[in-house]
């Protein structure tokens, strides 16, 4: 996927890079370890479900940073495709070649069929066994909605895109907030990709607006206020995606196995902040602050990772993202965690083992698969 570094903000590469260890821990759960007291303290790591929103927002952001009006929407849509298919239908092959073949393994409604043409919507929410790579479903509603949207700016023109842009935004907001869609897996994620990639699209035409203006600042000294509202607003964002669980109600129809019900109602660490924080929009507020600060890049926190080593870390995002449901499948079918006397004695390490573990496979995924795929794809554009 794109770097956000090419745009010049090496900071949001270390933020994505964050971001996507929330969303592992959503899915380590899937280990069937929580069950075990000395394992308890991972449903409080499962809260990483906001970030795909956040990750949405930050798409959206630089979806349109720079509009290429005289684009066709057949090569839009080639571009878009070619940047983030081709990387998931290879490691599709490499999990169902882990998987020794077997097509059963699956439900016959979610195959590899399904899983190669990224069609997971139908059953992603419902846990592991939806798809092969079973977070495909983020790549297929960022590639629908981004094509829907740039087709409203070539029909319509910049500011009454912007305008259809913003209503259809937060109609999405609204149907989000009610929840009562989450029942037709469908709808789900093409609400939550419409409603976040639409307000990163208007946040950036506020940025642009807020950059066109502004004079060039001839003091560059780190500014004291900024850095304590950086600080603030990041330690309440790792605080609530790392350390509580949902802690919501099942909503009524939606079909959840009985062990990632003590996941969805676990209590938190820091129950008063993540019931702040994860009640209504508080959380998704403070991320939109955070980025935007990251942005202006005027606090030490966004200076300090402005630099080599987050875009280091940054440019292994997509690939942790789509490896580690390969690692945890292939951990929960072969190994068994749960088996291992050892793993009760050392929990930490043994959920430390499994990270480094994703942050390898996803490293030799990078270089192997996914950097000579994008080379390829650039040369066919």
């Amino acid at each position: 996927m794109r770097k956000y570094s090419e745009r010049g903000f090496k900071n949001l590469e270390f933020l994505r890079f964050l971001l996507i260890w929330a969303v592992v821990g959503v899915h380590i759960a899937y280990l069937n370890l929580s069950g075990a007291e000395q394992f308890s303290w991972l449903v409080k790591w499962t809260s990483g479900w906001q970030a795909v929103e956040m990750f949405f927002l930050m798409s959206g952001f630089f979806l349109f940073y720079k509009v290429r009006t005289e684009e066709t929407v057949l090569h839009f849509a080639l571009r878009k495709w070619l940047r983030l298919a081709p990387f998931i239908i290879a490691l599709t092959i490499v999990g169902y070649i882990a998987a020794g073949f077997d097509i059963m393994q699956y439900p016959l409604s979610v195959n590899i069929f399904n899983s190669l043409l990224l069609l997971d919507w139908n059953t992603h929410h419902f846990g592991p066994d939806a798809t092969i790579l079973y977070v495909a479903w983020f790549a297929n509603a960022l590639f629908f909605v981004s094509v829907i949207y740039f087709c409203i700016f070539k029909a319509l023109g910049h500011d009454k895109a912007l305008l259809a842009i913003g209503t259809i935004t937060f109609i999405c907001f609204y149907m989000y907030s009610r929840r009562v869609f989450i029942v037709v897996p469908f709808i789900f994620p093409m609400v939550r990709g419409f409603a976040y990639i639409g307000f990163g699209i208007l946040l950036c035409e506020v940025w642009k607006s807020y950059t066109a203006d502004r004079k060039p600042e001839t003091q560059t000294k780190v500014h004291p206020g900024v850095s304590a509202l950086e600080a603030v607003l990041l330690l309440t964002i790792v605080i609530s995606l790392f350390g509580g669980s949902t802690g919501i109600p099942t909503p009524e129809g939606l079909t959840v196995p009985p062990d990632q019900i003590a996941t969805l109602t676990a209590q938190t660490w820091f129950p008063e902040l993540t019931r702040w924080a994860l009640d209504g929009v508080w959380l998704q507020i403070c991320f939109v602050a955070l980025f935007w600060l990251f942005l202006c890049n005027r606090g030490i926190i966004s200076r300090a990772l402005n630099n080599p080593l987050s875009v280091t870390l940054g440019k292994y995002s997509y690939a942790i993202f789509l490896v580690h449901t390969i690692v945890i499948r292939a951990l929960r079918d072969y190994v068994n965690l749960p088996d291992l006397k050892w793993s009760y004695e050392n929990p930490v390490l043994l959920i430390s083992l499994v990270c480094i573990g994703i942050l390898a496979a996803a490293v030799a995924a990078h270089h192997l698969l996914e950097q000579p795929l994008t080379r390829w794809a650039n040369s066919k554009l």
